[in-house]
């Protein structure tokens, strides 16, 4: 799908169409509404409401014409104006338009004062890459119904806005495209996405690399045992699949350096273990590598936008199930850092995952920067449901820094906190760390505040997806399932990467 910014004033040759108003407008009486369609058009039908949409058909070009409500101008914000054009998308995708013109938005009054239109339009080419995927490999074609797709859209919008969103909107297709990866990682099932099978996938991302920048190394289970990754390897030591650990490095800088790190969390299904959880809900456990998928759709969209930084990109591999081989509650294990863990519930496995994948990227590669994503507590998602994200972090220009660029994207972060006397409630009396903290206190910090032991003395940031990175429900345009959660938030950091201050 060609994806690109359009002059106003030349002539419009599209079969779908999407004019967007705000409230209160006159709509009838509006300039860019055709007087064909004011014609077909009831004045108390459609009133500019906030994600109002009604559809005018027609024979000829434009043969479906969207009118969409941005609703008042003095109450919405970028992110509601985005999702909205990504709906109206798919409704004339589902239409079966070719071709489709979306006219920009005035930014009239307060609305949007903190979004240029350029950068807008790079939103809405971002989120309609997005909203244009589908997850449909294991359905069969039905012949009476041909599967739908646009072939084009324009961004139609006045000729002095059109240098700059020309640039926007070219990255910005380059960051959907790195989100849909992921997507299609994250879907697919636990008998097909097994560790191996990822390991495999990410090969063939560093290998499409169009200028020879990404670089791979795979490592099995007798590697991880000479690195005495102990805690991973126990983790996945119930399951019949060998864990893996994914290395993709990304050079774009001419230094030598490492200027940040990007590690995932990758169980690629979560049983619970030995503390096995409910069968309800249980297949979506399947989504317990979006943090692991994150990282390859991330170092996939460095080489794609040839960004000018060296980044190293972890993914820790690795399926919990409970058997005759599976760590237990109680068990005590040694890290590679040599950090002490005392296992209280297997089904906080992915602080486990994490603790020697942190310490092995922070010891190896030494970075100025260090970012993990991973779905890691239920209890993040409580708090912030699934509108945002949880950054937790003792660095606040690192903070900062993630939080403006999840707003620049449409990735909302939510910080948390990790003040020093939440480590206290993960001490453990037998070991350094305990893998659970209070019960139903402070899940998502307790979470984090596990992970410090093992980051060393760089500035590092927690991110918690657990509430964001999938749902059984369509969200923004997007289809249900994995929504690539981190990748457009975490490249639009990196686009715009400064080092970060060691201090707090």
């Amino acid at each position: 799908m060609k994806i690109y910014a359009q002059d106003s004033k030349n002539a419009m040759h599209a079969d779908g169409l999407v004019l967007s108003f705000w409230q209160p407008e006159d709509v009838k009486q509006h300039p860019k509404l055709p007087s064909w369609a004011a014609g077909s058009l009831d004045a108390a039908e459609f009133i500019g409401a906030a994600g109002q949409m009604v559809m005018i058909r027609k024979n000829g070009p434009a043969r479906c014409v969207i009118l969409l409500g941005l609703g008042m101008a003095e109450k919405t914000n970028s992110h509601a104006v985005v999702a909205a054009y990504a709906q109206a998308f798919g409704v004339l995708k589902n239409a079966r338009c070719k071709t489709v013109a979306l006219e920009m938005p005035a930014l009239v009054g307060h609305a949007l004062h903190n979004i240029s239109l350029s950068s807008l339009a790079g939103r809405i080419a971002s989120q309609v890459v997005m909203a244009d995927y589908v997850f449909d490999k294991y359905k069969p074609a039905d012949k009476d119904t041909p599967k739908s797709s646009v072939d084009e859209v324009m961004l139609r919008m006045p000729a002095a806005n059109m240098p700059a969103s020309a640039i926007s909107v070219s990255r910005a297709v380059l960051m959907g495209e790195a989100a849909n990866l992921t997507r299609s990682l994250q879907n697919e099932p636990a008998n097909v996405a097994t560790p191996s099978w990822i390991a495999a996938e990410a090969a063939k991302t560093a290998r499409s690399a169009k200028n020879g920048k990404l670089s791979i190394r795979v490592m099995g289970r007798a590697e991880l045992l000479k690195l005495k990754m102990n805690a991973m390897l126990a983790v996945g030591s119930g399951s019949a699949q060998e864990p893996k650990i994914v290395v993709l490095q990304y050079r774009g800088a001419a230094h030598n350096g490492w200027d940040a790190a990007i590690v995932g969390k990758g169980v690629t299904f979560d049983s619970g273990g030995i503390s096995i959880k409910p069968s309800s809900k249980m297949d979506e456990m399947k989504f317990d590598k979006s943090g692991a998928c994150a990282v390859i759709g991330i170092l996939s969209g460095c080489a794609s936008m040839r960004l000018p930084v060296n980044v190293v990109g972890v993914a820790a591999l690795v399926e919990n199930m409970p058997g005759g081989h599976a760590y237990r509650p109680g068990d005590i294990l040694t890290a590679c850092n040599g950090t002490t863990i005392e296992v209280l519930n297997t089904d906080a496995e992915g602080r486990v995952v994490l603790a020697d994948a942190l310490a092995y990227t922070a010891k190896t590669f030494e970075p100025a920067v260090m970012v993990d994503l991973a779905t890691l507590t239920g209890a993040c998602s409580v708090a912030l449901g699934d509108l945002a994200s949880g950054v937790l972090s003792e660095n606040d220009s690192l903070v900062s820094e993630l939080i403006d660029a999840g707003e620049r994207c449409g990735e909302r972060l939510w910080r948390l906190p990790l003040w020093p006397e939440y480590d206290d409630k993960v001490k453990s009396e037998v070991a350094v760390v305990k893998n659970t903290g209070e019960p139903g206190v402070a899940g998502a910090t307790a979470g984090a505040s596990f992970l410090k032991p093992f980051v060393g003395e760089r500035a590092w940031a927690h991110l918690d997806i657990a509430g964001t990175a999938y749902g059984s429900k369509p969200k923004a345009g997007l289809a249900a399932g994995g929504y690539g959660l981190g990748v457009r938030l975490v490249l639009e950091y990196l686009s715009e990467y400064k080092p970060a201050k060691k201090k707090k």
